[in-house]
């Protein structure tokens, strides 16, 4: 349920309990004990849910806080973490021999990477810029076919 629904439910109860509890504490003649005490709970209930949901329509919604927000003390999964922290430094300080080549492989490789990508890029540049130069050149002999045919043309009619 969103925080506006809930406004608008606690609005609808409210109207209800504030008119009834209201209504018998000025009008109502006589209460007997049990109907003073409904009377004065319908009335601070009903002002108390009215004043609740205005408050709701009219503040944001800061979201949820997590347990490693607050300042409470450290969570049971926090000090499973702290816990476990020597454990990983112990292991780093056994080091097995093959790690460091397989480590180093793994850098190699990655550089290797690294320069073909490089590679690719260049290649692809001298490809693109190989098939602009084409197309421009398509381009120009296709214009000068024309100049060569209008020369053609010129030259037979100059002959005529």
């Amino acid at each position: 349920m969103t925080k506006n629904r809930l406004a608008i439910l606690l609005i609808l109860i409210s109207i209800p309990l504030m008119w009834w509890g209201f209504n018998q504490f000025i009008y109502g003649s006589g209460h007997s004990t049990l109907q003073a005490i409904f009377v004065s709970v319908s009335c601070t209930g009903g002002l108390t849910m009215f004043c609740g949901a205005v408050y709701l329509f009219f503040t944001k919604d800061r979201g949820v806080l997590l347990a490693s927000q607050t300042n409470v003390g450290d969570s049971s999964v926090q000090k499973e973490i702290i816990n476990k922290k020597p454990k990983v430094n112990e292991m780093a300080k056994a080091k097995d021999p093959n790690i460091d080549k397989s480590v180093e492989e793994i850098r190699a490789l990655g550089e290797l990477i690294v320069q073909k990508e490089e590679r690719i890029k260049k290649d692809t540049l001298a490809v693109k810029t190989a098939t602009e130069k084409r197309a421009v050149l398509k381009d120009n002999l296709a214009k000068d076919k024309t100049v060569k045919e209008l020369l053609a043309v010129l030259q037979e009619s100059d002959a005529l």
